[in-house]
C-alpha cells in the first residue's frame, strides 16, 4: 500500500503550476544564456583561432540573436545568426559539411561545451557550429530550470 500525503501533493501540484505560470521568464533566461553558448562557440571556432585569408570583420559574432517566448504551456527559445555567410560556417563546405541531424547529434552528447572540430582561419571548410549546440543547450537550460521550479529549487544562472 501506498500512502499518499495530500499536503505534499497539494505543494507539489502548486510548485507545477507556478513554474507553468513562469514558462515566459524560463524561456527568456534560456535564451540569454543560449546567446552567450553561441557566442562562446563562434570564439572558439572562428575568433580564437589561426587567422587565415578572410578579413574578421566581428559581422558574424554581431550577427548572433536568440528569442525566448513562453506561455502557460509552452517554452520556446530560438537561435539564429543573419549574416549570410553564416550557414558555410555552421554546417562546413565540400568534404567537411555536416548535417543538422550531425551537429545536434554531437551537441547533445555535452550541452554546455560549445562544438569545436579544429575549424580555423586555415581550415575554414570544416564546420565550426555555434547555432544548433547554442539551441541544444537552450532546450538544456529550459529543462533545468522547469524542473528546478517544480522542484522548489533555485537554479544557477549562469555556467
Amino acid at each position: 500500500m501506498i500512502d499518499l500525503d495530500a499536503g505534499a501533493l497539494m505543494a507539489a501540484l502548486a510548485r507545477l503550476e507556478r513554474a507553468c505560470d513562469d514558462l515566459g521568464n524560463v524561456a527568456q533566461q534560456a535564451s540569454a544564456e543560449a546567446l552567450g553558448h553561441a557566442v562562446i562557440g563562434a570564439r572558439r571556432n572562428v575568433y580564437d583561432t589561426t587567422p587565415g585569408a578572410y578579413e574578421r570583420t566581428g559581422d558574424y559574432l554581431r550577427g548572433f540573436q536568440a528569442r525566448g517566448q513562453g506561455t502557460k504551456n509552452t517554452a520556446r527559445v530560438s537561435v539564429w545568426n543573419d549574416v549570410p555567410y553564416a550557414p558555410y560556417i555552421e554546417y562546413g563546405t565540400g568534404p567537411y559539411e555536416m548535417t543538422p541531424a550531425q551537429i545536434v547529434a554531437q551537441a547533445a552528447a555535452n550541452p554546455l561545451a560549445p562544438l569545436h572540430f579544429g575549424r580555423s582561419g586555415q581550415r575554414y571548410m570544416v564546420a565550426g557550429p555555434a547555432v544548433y549546440p547554442a539551441a541544444v543547450f537552450a532546450l538544456y537550460r529550459m529543462r533545468e530550470l522547469f524542473a528546478g521550479k517544480v522542484r522548489g529549487v533555485q537554479m544557477a544562472t549562469e555556467y
